[in-house]
């Protein structure tokens, strides 16, 4: 049998998160260190400190989540022996997670990971921070993407754009487009679901969706001049805009440019997992259980945990 890890994105964050093992490790303070080193910029004091708004900020969020995911990932590797080649048979992340799933398997270094996911959140916060107001993601929660499928068609252009930007689960849903074309879609979809509810998210832009046109173009511009990508994955991951997973080197610029502005289908991903028949275990590698709590939701039967202790990584290490 073979496990599955799956790294977490946005939303995951919290100051000090996984300093206890991250800063208790020769490991994890080294990839802190050489993230730092890529992107000129001192991270960990962020992360450690704050405050909350300078860590949400989209910019440093990103690279923050995405170091501490990295850490934990060294840690196992370098710490417990545990050789990820040889235990998993399928990686994957939710949106920014993707990059430390695709780090993970092989596809790009640390250094290089670090500076192409900094680059992500300045192109995406550009863009959004200057008129933040006018946009809008939230959270639908009792029912699903086939709900709302039909509702989603009528916001499609002008200053009324609202689409599904995470398919999460069969009870969970987020939209995200202009203000006012999402609250106006929100209560036609409360109209025709009684149970539905909505929750406003903390985020600083459109994110998948077409508004994030620009910076998809400005990202791609950025992966031309600056990465090829060399290497083939050493393990596939199932990739957001298709959950297909992927193992050649040169799909990879494709889909990390199409994933700014295409729907996360994490519902489609969790169901890939949880149904194939070698995967025993699924670990969501830190920051937070927010993948775990999800899909846990749907398939309160499967063995799906969280990496947030020290403790929990020692249990991984040992089973076989």
């Amino acid at each position: 049998m073979a496990g599955a890890l799956i790294f977490p994105g946005q939303g995951a964050q919290k100051v000090g998160m996984a300093s206890a093992f991250v800063n208790g490790f020769k490991a994890g303070l080294e990839v802190v260190e050489e993230i730092e080193d890529a992107i000129s910029f001192k991270l960990s004091r962020v992360v450690a400190e704050g405050p909350i708004e300078e860590l949400t900020r989209t910019e440093n969020v990103q690279p923050a989540i995405f170091m501490v995911s990295m850490a934990c990932v060294r840690i196992l590797e370098e710490e417990y022996g545990y050789v990820v080649e040889k235990r998993c048979k399928l990686l994957a992340g939710h949106s920014l997670g993707e990059y430390s799933a695709l780090c993970t398997a092989g596809a790009f270094s640390i250094a290089d990971a670090a500076r192409i996911v900094r680059k992500r959140g300045e192109l995406m916060a550009d863009d959004t921070h200057r008129n933040n107001d006018a946009y809008c993601m939230a959270a639908l929660l009792g029912i699903c993407a086939s709900d709302i499928e039909s509702v989603m068609l009528r916001y499609n252009s002008g200053d009324s754009i609202c689409v599904i930007a995470n398919d999460n689960s069969p009870s969970e849903v987020v939209i995200s487009g202009h203000r006012k074309a999402v609250a106006t879609a929100i209560e036609e979809i409360k109209q025709s679901f009684d149970k539905a509810r909505a929750i406003e998210l903390n985020t600083s832009g459109p994110f998948h969706s077409p508004l994030m046109a620009k910076a998809a173009i400005e990202f791609d511009k950025y992966l031309s001049e600056h990465h090829s990508f060399c290497n083939d994955l050493v393990i596939p991951v199932i990739m957001n805009v298709d959950t297909k997973p992927l193992t050649e080197k040169n799909r990879i610029h494709e889909y990390l440019v199409r994933q700014i502005i295409g729907r996360v289908r994490w519902r489609e991903t969790s169901e890939l997992l949880v149904s194939d028949p070698d995967i025993d275990r699924i670990s969501e590698i830190a920051p937070g259980r927010i993948l775990t709590k999800m899909m846990k939701r749907t398939y309160p039967d499967a063995n799906i945990t969280a990496l947030e202790t020290i403790a929990q990584m020692e249990e991984l290490e040992k089973e076989e």
